[in-house]
């Protein structure tokens, strides 16, 4: 993405971009839950319901959101490990550099020894505690409707990770069967209130910073189960996912909500649909109604929020703008696991999702890749085997060039561990 860098901003108009922490896209597409401000945000705005999320933990996933860069070019590799890389530009910079005022209301991992509070003129990473559900929410309604113009405002809510507390008004069946939907129902009006807060002339987006699973979440067969399977696979080395296999599919469909795979829990795992589909949806001035259907990236957020400004920038990114009025096409999803629940970086996962099919591979173990037709298993729970074109998948894999393994640790230990990530 190049061109000449414009002049400093007079009277366009403002950002809001809210990441959801967790928020899967197809909760928002069912009626097991209540989100009317959600639903007529779609409506009026333009929805990607098949943007995929570059991994399954926040901090890389955020790092990607505000660089439009994969972890390989950006630097930020999990949760503990890489920061920022002085190599890229953030879309804070971007916009702090044509005259707009930057601000970060931020939780869980986010802290500024990741480098991501780079570019911001105000920078807050409050406990995980202060939530809208609480008394932060008038702190940051505040916070908005005082920003001086034009602004970028990047508001992270952290509502629905677990551990859910869901306020006692929405708790009960009507609003979702689990927490998590019940969470997700009592966060849409909040989400009104947000936007509501700022001017008319800003261009709102919210977005995932990856999925979760929540299915089977207090199943206690479940809990043993893949406690099992973690220390036999993960600190073991043994490959599991023959026997795990034929678990899923035995018990698929069941549950309340949307059914994951029974032996999962949480993200940060896996590279499977339920913990990488995440929601983009886009509205504002200049922004007309408009559903794209096509496969998009979450790298693809960066360059579509400028595009969305009207402000060009010489910075190299990963993705490209949305634009629907020119016909979007199919894009190539790159996605990894790197949660620290993996139990050590070598459990990591990588993926490439394209030509309707899903290639993953293990690239610090033994084992075969695995590949999934999405037409004919959506859900992700039979691999088949085709050689020729899992290796075609597999050569749209960026390079590493050791970039995942030599990154350095940051020390955040005392925060994660705040967060029950250790």
């Amino acid at each position: 993405m190049t061109g000449e860098a414009d002049p400093p901003a007079d009277g366009g108009p403002n950002l809001l971009l809210v990441c959801v922490d967790c928020l899967r896209e197809d909760f928002l597409r069912t009626d097991r839950t209540e989100t009317p401000f959600l639903d007529d945000l779609r409506a009026r705005g333009r929805s990607c319901p098949n943007l995929y999320a570059t991994a399954t933990t926040t901090t890389p996933c955020i790092a990607s959101l505000l660089t439009g860069t994969y972890g390989e070019r950006n630097g930020v590799q999990s949760l503990q490990r890489g920061s920022l890389s002085p190599d890229v530009r953030s879309l804070a910079e971007v916009l702090g550099d044509r005259g707009y005022h930057t601000e970060a209301l931020v939780t869980g991992p986010l802290l500024p020894e990741t480098g991501l509070d780079r570019g911001f003129d105000e920078y807050d990473c409050r406990e995980r505690s202060a939530s809208l559900f609480g008394d932060w929410r008038e702190r940051a309604l505040g916070r908005l409707r005082t920003l001086p113009d034009p602004f970028f405002a990047f508001v992270h809510l952290w509502e629905l990770h677990e551990d859910v507390h869901v306020p006692p008004a929405f708790d009960e069946p009507r609003y979702g069967e689990t927490p998590y939907g019940r969470a997700l129902s009592a966060l849409d009006g909040h989400l009104r209130r947000l936007v509501d807060a700022v001017p008319e002339d800003t261009v709102v987006a919210v977005v995932g910073d990856h999925g979760e699973s929540v299915t089977h979440r207090h199943n206690p067969l479940r809990l043993l189960a893949k406690s099992v399977r973690d220390a036999v696979r993960y600190y073991g080395g043994v490959d599991t996912r023959d026997v795990v296999g034929r678990l899923n599919r035995a018990l698929d469909d069941r549950g309340p909500d949307i059914a994951d795979h029974f032996i999962e829990n949480g993200h940060g795992e896996n590279v499977y649909d339920f913990t990488t589909n995440v929601p983009f949806v886009l509205a504002g001035p200049g922004i007309s109604p408009a559903t794209v259907d096509a496969q998009v990236r979450q790298v693809d957020v960066f360059p579509t929020l400028l595009d969305a400004l009207g402000v060009e920038a010489d910075v190299e990114v990963d993705g490209d703008a949305i634009r629907p009025e020119a016909g979007v096409d199919d894009r190539p999803a790159y996605m990894r696991a790197c949660g620290t629940s993996l139990h050590r970086q070598k459990n990591h996962a990588r993926a490439i999702r394209a030509e309707g099919l899903c290639y993953v591979e293990y690239p610090d173990r033994d084992w075969s890749p695995e590949l999934y037709d999405l037409a004919a298993d959506p859900r992700q729970l039979a691999p088949v085997a085709d050689p020729d074109r899992a290796a075609r998948l597999r050569r749209l894999l960026p390079t590493t060039d050791g970039a995942l393994d030599e990154a350095e640790r940051l020390d955040v230990d005392d925060r994660l561990r705040d967060l029950g990530y250790l």
